[in-house]
């Protein structure tokens, strides 16, 4: 058995956790890391840009310094090497995540409400529903998916494919497709609220010629003719087992002869405890979404088996989802 102090200490870095996170939420909000970004390091010139007195502001940054994330000397504060990616000038800059996840943590303040109450998660807010949330949740989900994106490009040929991106947001991973090869084509699919989000990062690149954004809902339609390739990341955990297998089966439907389904999510072992982030975010779909549900690796197997589809299943592409190529 762990000794008592040596438990007492592990519950209380757990229960004390949302301290270091709602420091950095704050200091995000306040403008603090952009500021930094602009170059700013001394804590008067950043208290100045802010509206923060010095005497307030330096607990925050000294606390963020005692996790690694900020440098200290004297009275300047720098991104440390290992976390660059606060700085918002980064191109894999975190701050819209950060700016998502005070979102969703004011969500998760009425879980017990959820659990115990005729309550029910709402992802409406940021598919469309409150265009700030949807803009924090869309720079959030294409930070994050980047990685993703290059290894998707660098290990799978697009090269003359017509590609259908169902739940698109960013676009980021049609994009990527793009840039990489010249002669793909495709649609980017998405609800109408998100879609006018899309098209802003389709048009930030040279593809306009070739991808098209289009507005709609999946679960009434799908844009005509068929595909080589269709995209469904991180959808599956927004579907009932019903719909589910009704988007799958539709996919299937959608495909030329040879025809690829490229589907990420973040799966549970079979106990449903392991691994931590799938455990954690079977929760978050209850904050979230009324009918979110993170899937065994069984589950989401047996549902690609039933909509028709042989697939493999990738572990190595970067970050906590599992990739499912099915044809």
């Amino acid at each position: 058995m762990t000794p008592v102090p040596a438990q007492i200490a592990k519950f209380r870095s757990l229960i004390n956790g949302y301290k270091i996170s709602q420091i950095i939420m704050s200091l995000e909000e306040l403008g603090v890391f952009n500021a930094m970004g602009d170059g700013l390091s001394d804590i008067n010139e950043i208290a100045e840009r802010t509206g923060v007195s010095v005497d307030r502001l330096s607990p925050l940054l000294n606390a963020v310094v005692h996790y690694e994330l900020l440098n200290k000397n004297d009275d300047s504060y720098t991104f440390s090497d290992d976390a660059v990616v606060l700085n918002p000038r980064h191109p894999a800059s975190q701050n819209g995540y950060i700016r998502f996840s005070k979102d969703v943590r004011d969500k998760w303040v009425g879980l017990r409400d959820l659990v115990t109450e005729e309550v029910t998660g709402d992802l409406g807010k940021v598919t469309g529903g409150d265009i700030e949330e949807t803009r924090n949740f869309i720079s959030a989900m294409h930070v994050n998916a980047l990685p993703q994106s290059k290894y998707i490009v660098e290990n799978y040929d697009f090269q003359d494919h017509k590609v259908l991106d169902l739940g698109a947001g960013s676009g980021v991973f049609s994009i990527a497709i793009g840039n990489k090869y010249k002669s793909s084509t495709g649609l980017l699919f998405d609800l109408p609220g998100v879609a006018e989000i899309t098209k802003e990062y389709l048009a930030k690149s040279d593809l306009g010629e070739r991808f098209s954004v289009v507005a709609g809902d999946y679960h009434k339609r799908t844009p005509e003719g068929q595909f080589d390739d269709i995209l469904l990341f991180a959808v599956a955990h927004q579907e009932t087992p019903s719909d589910l297998g009704s988007l799958l089966s539709t996919a299937k439907s959608k495909l030329s002869e040879g025809g690829r389904l490229f589907l990420t999510s973040f799966f549970l072992e079979e106990d449903k405890t392991w691994p931590t982030f799938a455990a954690l975010f079977a929760v978050e779909m209850i904050v979230m979404h009324e009918n979110g549900s993170v899937y065994t690796f069984s589950e989401i197997e047996n549902a690609l088996s039933n909509a028709g589809f042989s697939f493999e299943r990738v572990d190595a592409i970067p970050g906590p989802a599992t990739l499912y190529v099915a044809s």
